[in-house]
């Protein structure tokens, strides 16, 4: 599967110079220049094992994830190998990362019942929070409790917005009608978008941050309303469990609980294009353009 924030990043080459990913195998050392081979989302089944692997018999001919670039076979360590649950298909099973994704933004919005959301984006992770969300609730009969609206500007990420969950899919020009907002999640990568996310949330309220801008200056207004409103802006980031959470979770029971969450809502029907890697250009350049959901390697 595609990444349709931070790969498209990398294919624009929009980014500064960093290690890839510190929490990653066999990622650590290597840094954002190119020439890289990218990718973290990868699945497949077992076909060979080396001699020190102890539970080769066990899980020869399984189907297994592994945070590996694209390609159509890999050697991968048996620690970086997660065996995909029972119940879970390969389509479904390469969307793990992008759900662990929105799940570690659900969990920094601390969203209380009751309290209503603004998710802005519905790109692949928007739609993924949207599913979470609704997963957990709150389902009032008054519609003033428990809300998810969210906002984008293509009808099709709306549409898909209403299958997965949403109470209402609305256009930004609609924000001021729907809000204002306990809490905003903002993942559009869109500077315009954030400010919404802000100016829409009530003094007091939470603004999670799960875009990467890359190398893009970002300019924000934020004047005396914003100064005297007391609201908490926060970043999101899955890579590391955030610190006031680390005596409740640890990576590996994210990982359980979010191969849960696969197994729940199906995500392979976000796909929209199927590819093989020598039409890898023009998936990226749907992805970029907006006409794509998700997109994967065959």
């Amino acid at each position: 599967l595609i990444s349709s924030g931070t790969e498209l990043k990398i294919f624009k080459g929009t980014f500064d110079d960093a290690a890839l990913d510190v929490n990653i195998d066999g990622m650590e050392e290597e840094r954002m220049a190119y020439p890289l081979a990218y990718g973290y989302s990868l699945v497949g089944r077992i076909s060979k094992c080396g001699s020190d692997v102890k539970d080769a018999e066990q899980i020869l001919g399984k189907l297994a994830f592994s945070f590996s670039p694209h390609s159509s076979h890999a050697i991968v360590n048996r620690e970086s190998l997660q065996i995909v649950p029972d119940g879970i298909e390969a389509h479904d099973a390469i969307f793990m990362p992008s759900v662990e994704t929105a799940l570690s933004i659900v969990h920094d919005a601390h969203i209380r019942l009751g309290e209503k959301v603004a998710v802005f984006g519905q790109g692949l992770i928007g739609l993924l929070v949207t599913s979470i969300l609704s997963l957990q609730r709150f389902a009032g009969t008054s519609g003033k409790y428990g809300s998810v609206s969210v906002f984008d500007t293509l009808p099709d990420r709306l549409a898909a917005a209403s299958i997965m969950g949403a109470s209402e899919a609305l256009l930004p020009s609609e924000v001021s009608e729907a809000g204002p907002f306990d809490v905003a999640i903002e993942i559009s990568g869109n500077a315009r978008a954030l400010q919404s996310a802000i100016d829409s949330t009530v003094s007091g309220g939470r603004v999670v941050v799960g875009s990467w801008y890359g190398n893009t200056d970002v300019s924000l207004k934020l004047g005396i309303d914003f100064h005297r409103s007391h609201k908490t802006i926060k970043t999101s980031q899955v890579s590391e469990i955030p610190a006031e959470l680390t005596a409740l979770w640890s990576k590996e029971r994210r990982f359980g609980l979010t191969w849960e969450i696969v197994r729940q809502i199906r995500p392979s029907r976000l796909i929209t294009r199927r590819a093989n890697l020598e039409q890898a250009q023009e998936a990226y350049e749907a992805l970029d353009k907006g006409s794509e959901i998700s997109v994967c390697f065959d």
